[in-house]
């Protein structure tokens, strides 16, 4: 026996209680505590950034951008500037970045001089590229044009960077129009194509007719994603000339997201000669272009009453599943869209008519699936008081809140008189789904009456999601009470939570600006006792098991350390297994991960009412993008994830990116709402 083991055995329990030092933390580890406290340690961050080693000034300069504004402000800015002359390129490009993540408008200047300066400019186009993006993200109006001299660029990151900026500016701005053109210009002789993509992207999200002529030209391109920003574009143009005929030719496309867009356009067209493609569409191989059909189909009803009638008649009735008769649609979620439009076909019927259909749903409403239920809750939405708002009101007690949550929705349809005193009811229902749906359908329909139902819903609000009610709670009670609402924001503005503290200092400056100076100094946030995780050496793999195959995903730990470990950990506590995938919007993204099933749950590794910081960073959303939920408050992540259809740049640096998929595309495209993730395993 050693000798130490013997000494331990004669001295019984002492031994037991001699303990080993603290391990002191490594420079990432503290950062990546500091970052998770929102938080700069009274200097440290500046000091870490300042490191000897690039990979810890570049991981410093990373968590300096996340710390919040105001409360963290000049100090941080100017190490930031600074650091846009450090010797290492990826540390001035990480700097560059963050300063937009900031949204510190003073920025603005130097990043410009760093990205476009003829003679300064920094010599890595990486650099360049992203100093741009960050300017394209401040509130500089006068210097719009500017970054579109970033099309001058000979590197097409930076020219991708110009031109996507344009899509996150108002169109309502001194000139817009004249900024459209410009880069509608620039296309026609742009070599590169992903910079055309980043353009047409940027044009069809302004709406504008400067690029009637390239959305028509570019909707039969042979890339994919030049085609969906193309025909989304054409969407916005429906009253110029032969719209309808590129739409229709758009919505038979080999690729079903293409087509559900352009099923969309001929919703809102309400076009004779559209009938023919609605019909074959409803018939697609795809769910998502089927449902996509039918909700065009509900659309259009209702608008021109000639194309109403030959509408009715596809797929025999449109009221067929009011009577269960269209069992060739075996899809829940298609069927429930087509209930909400065979509902929307009554709203000008006569009262018998809608009378029965309403019986025909009663003597099997419970027998139906969630999906149509909704579709129910959302036709008879449009069935006016008298049928439907009783309807809508008995589908608020449905025993699965995602209807319920739905019904309490669709009450905003209404007159407020109507409904008011249901949404004051809900608001004090134990459930935080509810209580949300209410507070933000009273947001639409203010009145002074709601000040003390609305009062008593901050105060009682606890648990997961609460947050959430609180601040929208403020922002009602502001619009409906003005000033009276004011000893309320002052409560608010003692939150525990730092969004809703910001929310209720926003509404005391705009109707009860007085009150501001008795207002005690927001608190600074607070290092975490519980700590952070320590960074991955390598990238994990995981396997999403659905009821329709297999997801794989790479996941990014040096990018979002905290989401891969709250994934990870949660995977690990079986918390997806059996949850849907409560929402899905064709050509757009695939959302799960709620235990709830209604888009209200979530909850970290760290417990069901905590919540994640943001990790915004410069990766792209692309095709398989595994991002994270959230509400208004950045930092609101939790447990839910979705993953995108394609590329979808109004999302990059706004929403965290934590994983791609690798292998399972044809799953992607296949899953619908009501399917489920029946297990997450790493698998590497």
């Amino acid at each position: 026996m050693k000798l130490a083991s013997l000494a331990c055995l004669l001295l019984g329990a002492a031994c037991a209680t001699v303990a080993s030092p603290p391990k002191e933390p490594s420079p990432l580890e503290r950062i990546a505590a500091l970052e998770d406290a929102r938080a700069d340690g009274d200097g440290q961050l500046v000091a870490l950034a300042r490191s000897a080693d690039a990979k810890v000034r570049e991981r410093a300069v990373t968590a300096l951008g996340r710390l919040p504004l105001p409360e963290q402000g000049a100090q941080v800015t100017r190490t930031l500037l600074e650091l846009l002359r450090d010797g290492e390129a990826n540390v001035r490009a990480s700097a560059a970045f963050a300063l937009g993540v900031r949204g510190d408008a003073s920025a603005a200047d130097t990043l410009l001089f760093v990205a476009l300066d003829e003679h300064e400019r920094d010599a890595d186009p990486l650099v360049r590229a992203r100093a741009l993006e960050s300017v394209g993200k401040l509130d500089r109006p006068e210097l719009r044009g500017r970054v579109l001299d970033g099309l001058r660029d000979g590197d097409a990151r930076v020219r991708i960077e110009a031109a996507a900026a344009l899509g996150r500016w108002s169109t309502k701005e001194q000139g817009s129009l004249a900024l459209d053109e410009r880069l509608a210009a620039h296309v026609v002789g742009e070599t590169a194509p992903e910079v055309v993509t980043a353009a047409l992207f940027s044009l069809e999200r302004r709406k504008t007719n400067a690029a009637g002529n390239l959305f028509v030209q570019y909707s039969t391109s042979a890339l994919t994603e030049q085609r969906i920003a193309s025909v989304r574009g054409l969407r916005a143009l429906v009253g110029a000339r032969d719209v309808a005929l590129f739409l229709q030719r758009a919505s038979q496309d080999v690729d079903a997201r293409v087509a559900c867009e352009a099923l969309i356009g001929l919703g809102q067209l309400a076009d004779r000669t559209s009938v023919p493609y609605l019909a074959v569409a409803v018939r697609h191989g795809s769910a998502s272009v089927r449902r996509t059909a039918w909700e065009a189909i509900g659309a259009a009803i209702g608008k021109r009453a000639e194309v109403t009638e030959e509408l009715r008649r596809i797929a025999v009735d449109v009221r067929a599943p009011l009577a269960g008769e269209s069992a060739s649609e075996k899809s829940p979620w298609v069927r429930g869209a087509m209930l909400e439009t065979a509902l929307r076909s009554l709203a000008s019927a006569d009262a018998a008519a809608v009378d029965a259909a309403l019986a025909q749903i009663g003597t099997s409403y419970r027998t139906l699936s969630r999906e149509e239920r909704i579709g129910i809750v959302r036709g008879c939405a449009e069935l006016g008081v008298q049928r439907g708002l009783p309807v809508v009101l008995e589908c608020i007690k449905d025993p699965d809140v995602a209807v319920g949550g739905v019904a309490v929705e669709m009450l905003a349809k209404f007159e407020p008189e109507d409904v008011r005193p249901a949404l004051h009811a809900v608001l004090d229902f134990a459930d935080n789904g509810l209580r949300l749906a209410a507070v933000t359908a009273l947001l639409e329909m203010p009145d002074p009456v709601d000040l003390a139902p609305l009062a008593r819903c901050f105060r009682t609000s606890e648990g997961d999601g609460a947050s959430e009610i609180r601040f929208n709670a403020l922002r009602a009670a502001a619009k409906a009470a003005g000033r009276n609402a004011a000893a309320l924001l002052v409560e608010g503005a003692a939150d525990r939570s730092a969004f809703v503290r910001r929310v209720a200092r926003e509404e005391l400056a705009r109707v009860a600006p007085a009150a501001l100076a008795n207002l005690a100094p927001s608190a600074g946030p607070a290092l975490d006792a519980l700590g952070s995780p320590s960074p991955l050496d390598s990238n994990p793999w995981v396997d999403v098991v659905t009821s329709k195959g297999t997801l794989r995903f790479e996941l990014f730990p040096a990018e979002a350390p905290l989401h891969v470990h709250n994934f990870l950990a949660q995977a690990a506590g079986e918390r997806y297994d059996g949850t849907p995938w409560h929402r899905v919007v064709p050509d757009f993204v695939i959302q799960g991960g709620d235990y709830r099933g209604d888009g209200n749950g979530g909850g970290t590794w760290r417990g069901a009412a905590d919540s994640l910081q943001h990790e915004f960073g410069p990766r792209k959303y692309v095709r398989g993008s595994l991002g994270m939920p959230r509400n208004e408050d950045p930092d609101s992540g939790g447990s839910q994830l979705f993953v995108t259809h394609r590329a979808t740049p109004h999302l990059d640096g706004r929403y965290t990116i934590f994983g791609e998929l690798r292998e399972g595309f044809d799953v992607l495209d296949a899953i619908e709402v009501g399917d489920r993730i029946l297990d997450v395993v790493r698998v590497r």
